[in-house]
């Protein structure tokens, strides 16, 4: 299967993890900022944490993982964009939960991006 698809149906099935942790632990933190705070910090940590098992099961080290993290957040991003678009309660069930749930994504992406740009190097090539 080529890579690009790999990568797409990677973001895909990382998107729907992401509906099941926002649908099912998301009104456990809602209530209160300092919870919110906490389920941001986790999710930057997880993107920490599941980009190098991307890496390795794709044949990759974490180093070469910005080019598949674009593609990754691309394909999930577009599914979040649709479902918030169409069928927020997929979500949230009240406006303000559902836009902590957007945030919560923006931050999520954020953190994959963070983690790849900090990782990246440049193999220099020689002519």
């Amino acid at each position: 299967m080529d890579r690009k698809i790999t990568f797409i149906l990677i973001g895909g099935i990382f998107y729907g993890f992401g509906v099941a942790a926002i649908k099912l632990l998301g009104p456990i933190f809602w209530d209160s900022a300092a919870l919110r705070a906490v389920f941001l910090l986790v999710n930057i940590a997880i993107a920490a944490v599941t980009l190098p098992l991307f890496a390795r099961m794709t044949g990759r080290t974490k180093h070469d993982m910005l080019m598949p993290t674009t593609i990754m957040a691309l394909a999930a991003m577009v599914m979040d964009g649709l479902t918030l678009s169409f069928v927020p309660q997929l979500y949230a069930d009240l406006p303000q939960h559902q836009a902590y749930a957007g945030g919560l994504l923006l931050v999520a992406f954020w953190g994959f991006f963070f983690f790849a740009l900090l990782w990246h190097r440049v193999e220099e090539r020689t002519a």
